[in-house]
């Protein structure tokens, strides 16, 4: 990421597909807090934070760009709370305006995906200013939730932050658009999910203790919901599964 825009953008992310007829792929990504702006042909949208798993059926062919804001980067954006965005998207005129089009037909226009890196880095690094106290800290949490794996409850960040729960949670809606609980609780997941990745152990029953689940069939249900499959079923994947291919 150019240095300027690091303190707000993650990443920028490209994918394109060419399906036989009558073929459909059916995409099923994990969703972590954070605001994405999409670049497709036809469509451009500014997605807020999904607390769902997304899931999109591709057919035909087509592409999309993508630039991934930094969880807590996108509030002094929009100028207004992140949680109005939670669950759905906009299109990105309404964000950006005009200007928003223009993007989007820039990035239409190029021809490689380097050509379209560099119009979505022009475009943001032309609207995004110093990042606010609120805004660093904002991600300064998150990035604490997903570091730190003892963080299993909202009082174990607000210790570790030094700040009130009330607060904590005031900060995440605001600028996350998801309670601390829900950030938490999916970054254990993808951890769990990692450990088994790497067929190390995980202990279910203690986990889901401390996520503060009423037993662990609701943590196995959660991680279903999430991974798309059970535990049990991910680990016989990832043990069977041959090097470089996708699970």
């Amino acid at each position: 990421m150019p240095g300027p825009l690091a303190a707000h953008l993650d990443l920028f992310w490209h994918v394109e597909w060419d399906l036989p007829d009558g073929v459909t792929h059916h995409q099923r990504l994990l969703t972590l807090p954070a605001v994405h702006v999409v670049i497709e042909a036809r469509d451009a949208t500014v997605m807020g934070p999904l607390r769902r798993t997304w899931v999109r059926d591709l057919s035909g062919s087509g592409w999309a760009l993508g630039v991934m804001f930094r969880p807590g980067a996108f509030r002094d954006v929009l100028g207004a709370p992140v949680n109005t965005l939670t669950d759905r998207g906009v299109a990105v005129r309404d964000v950006f305006g005009p200007a928003g089009d223009q993007f989007a037909a820039a990035v239409r226009g190029a021809v490689t995906d380097e050509e379209r890196f560099a119009q979505a880095a022009a475009f943001f690094a032309d609207r995004l200013a110093a990042p606010s106290a609120e805004q660093l800290a904002a991600t300064a949490a998150v990035e604490r939730v997903r570091d730190d794996e003892a963080i299993v409850r909202v009082a174990d960040l607000a210790r570790s932050c030094h700040w009130s729960i009330r607060h904590l949670q005031r900060l995440f809606s605001e600028c996350v658009g998801v309670t601390p609980k829900w950030a938490i609780r999916r970054y254990r997941l993808v951890n769990a999910a990692e450990r088994v990745a790497r067929q190390r152990e995980v202990r279910w029953d203690l986990l889901a203790h401390e996520l503060g689940y009423s037993d662990q069939s609701h943590l196995v249900r959660d991680f279903t919901s999430v991974i798309g499959m059970s535990p049990a079923r991910y680990a016989y994947v990832c043990r069977t599964s041959t090097p470089g291919r996708s699970v």
